[in-house]
């Protein structure tokens, strides 16, 4: 098997609930590569079995991503660990949201406008992180991986 494969096998059945630590760009890469690389056949299977009209229904795709959801948001929070950040990152994008709907639902759109823009700012910045060169030195999060 290939090096890379290995990689996301390891976060699928050793590192499923890890949340502390770190993990290296490759390491992060190469699962979400191969997350990628099976969601796009499932895709293809959830039209051939359930038609093209019926776009809602997404079931062997769904089931996927449900699947991998925990490892992905362990797998962030280690990599935003390894570039000496706090995993909240993985949150702290969605934050404006929640200023968004308040501010849609209480007649302030503009407000709203901002706080999308402001999650949308902060999601670049979270994948400027995620695609930084690891800590070189051992941080509070763990020990340098090679």
């Amino acid at each position: 098997m290939s090096n890379s494969f290995l990689i996301f096998k390891n976060v699928l059945t050793e590192n499923y609930f890890n949340f502390s630590g770190r993990v290296n760009r490759p390491g992060y890469w190469y699962f979400i590569l191969w997350t990628v690389i099976i969601s796009i056949p499932l895709i293809a299977l959830d039209f051939v079995v359930f038609g093209i009209e019926d776009e809602d229904l997404t079931l062997f795709s769904s089931l996927w991503e449900l699947a991998v959801l925990i490892p992905s948001i362990g797998l962030s929070i280690r990599r935003f660990h390894d570039t000496n950040r706090t995993g909240w990152w993985v949150v702290i994008p969605y934050a404006p949201l929640l200023l968004a709907i308040l501010s849609y639902a209480n007649g302030f759109e503009s407000l709203g406008i901002m706080s999308i823009t402001a999650c949308f700012i902060l999601l670049l910045a979270s994948l400027v992180f995620l695609c930084q060169k690891s800590d070189l030195e051992n941080n509070k999060y763990g020990d340098v991986i090679h």
